[in-house]
């Protein structure tokens, strides 16, 4: 293995490592890769060769694989891996096609959101797919001390894919089979989380339907819903975002979903501009 290079792309966070093949030197970086996972949040590794075994030896190096609520367009080499793409093969959909066009972190409507959320490209077009990044920690730093104090303790009630607008094509009552929305049931998080390994403490709150946030615990419905559109204001503020352009196949990303949040641009790609990538999350503890 070459020396391991780590060269910081965005003003608070995202990184790219060099360097370093995954599919031969998992084991020897890992500790190297872990550190700059904690200190950058966000990292990119170019010009990666991975199978779906290699892939997901990978992830699983940062906790436990588990599929995505929605199962239909899992790898057929492992369930973990999601399948994200505007392609059709065999005139039916290749994968996802708009896979989280809005502010979100992973499974934050589960008792135990993601670790780590990672993408793969297989195939990406020469402009246009980007994906966008927010430092939620950098979002929480830069708060008045009377808005820290205000938010400390505050929890939320959230449920995948809620919304008034039960018509509405994101909702999880049009979306999910009565399986997954069974297994989705209402949790309660902090308004502010402390990071498991760093301490560092980020809003934890994400505007995206699929947080499905409805109110903040114990607080009068028109106030929460005053500070809670306050703080998605916040959190999205261009100053705290990375927009990443997906340079070729072969490029590997990975991020903290402790301590961001992130949307896709696919909605927006026209239909002869093909990206296909593959998704695989990790299991992480349950927000303090």
């Amino acid at each position: 293995m070459m020396a391991l290079t780590v060269e910081r792309l965005g003003g608070s966070f995202v990184a790219e490592v060099g360097g370093v093949d995954l599919a031969q030197d998992q084991e020897a970086a890992w500790p190297e890769i872990h550190r700059a996972y904690l200190d950058h949040k966000v990292l990119v590794f170019p010009d990666q060769d991975l199978s779906a075994e290699d892939y997901a030896g990978f992830g699983a190096r940062f906790g436990e694989l588990a599929p995505h609520t929605i199962r239909k367009f899992a790898h057929p080499d492992n369930p973990a891996i999601m399948i994200l793409s505007n392609a059709t093969e065999f005139g039916a959909p290749k994968g996802v096609r708009d896979a989280g066009s809005f502010w979100h972190s992973d499974w934050s409507y589960r008792e135990l959101p993601a670790n780590a959320t990672m993408l793969y490209a297989l195939e990406v077009p020469g402009d246009g797919g980007d994906t966008l990044f927010a430092d939620m920690a950098a979002a929480y730093a830069a708060l008045s001390d009377d808005i820290k104090r205000r938010l400390d303790g505050l929890t939320y009630r959230g449920q995948y894919r809620w919304t008034k607008d039960r018509h509405d094509p994101e909702s999880m009552w049009s979306l999910l089979t009565e399986e997954e929305r069974a297994e989705n049931p209402e949790v309660e998080h902090p308004v502010v989380r402390t990071h498991p390994e760093t301490g560092g403490k980020s809003l934890f709150v994400f505007p995206g339907i699929s947080a499905g946030i409805k109110a903040i615990v114990d607080m009068d419905e028109d106030e929460s819903a005053a500070l809670l559109a306050e703080l998605y204001a916040h959190v999205t503020e261009a100053r705290f975002q990375y927009r990443f352009r997906w340079p070729g196949a072969g490029t590997l990303v990975v991020w903290d979903n402790r301590c961001t949040m992130h949307r896709a641009t696919t909605a927006d790609l026209p239909a002869d501009k093909l990206r296909t990538l593959h998704r695989l999350s990790t299991v992480g503890a349950a927000p303090v």
